[in-house]
């Protein structure tokens, strides 16, 4: 007998997203894929994911100090996560909305909050290698 399917939902992508930045996302939609049994589909999201979050903090080293310094410190975060939120609801949405109608199962905002929590220890433990070599 088969498993039932689980999915990470739009929302619970979205708060993993603002605690994780764009990784978080690419690993959580990589998860979705792959239950839907889409393996090149599951692979460019986390690639997608990793470019995007590189290109995320790239940029925002590239913004002058007193630019980065007089923006509110969850702005940042608020726009990306909204952007994503916006991309996996258009991917995804429709098969998430129909999972959900016939009493499918998804996984808990903790479990993904965990997945951000995660990736944000990465992400951290990157720039500050990056910053430690370029410095």
């Amino acid at each position: 007998m088969e498993e039932p399917k689980k999915f990470y939902s739009v929302r619970v992508i979205a708060i993993a997203t603002f605690v994780g930045g764009p990784l978080a996302a690419g690993y959580l939609v990589k998860k979705n894929y792959e239950t839907l049994k889409q393996p090149d589909n599951a692979k460019k999201s986390l690639v997608i994911g990793v470019i995007a979050s590189i290109v995320l903090f790239a940029g925002i080293f590239l913004i002058p100090e007193e630019i980065i310094d007089s923006i509110p410190s969850a702005l940042i975060p608020l726009i990306y996560t909204g952007i994503i939120y916006l991309i996996v609801q258009r991917i995804q949405g429709e098969r998430l909305k129909n999972h959900k109608e016939s009493n499918g199962e998804f996984y808990s905002a903790w479990k993904a909050a965990g997945v951000g929590a995660i990736a944000m220890i990465i992400t951290i433990a990157v720039t500050v290698l990056v910053a430690i070599i370029f410095s």
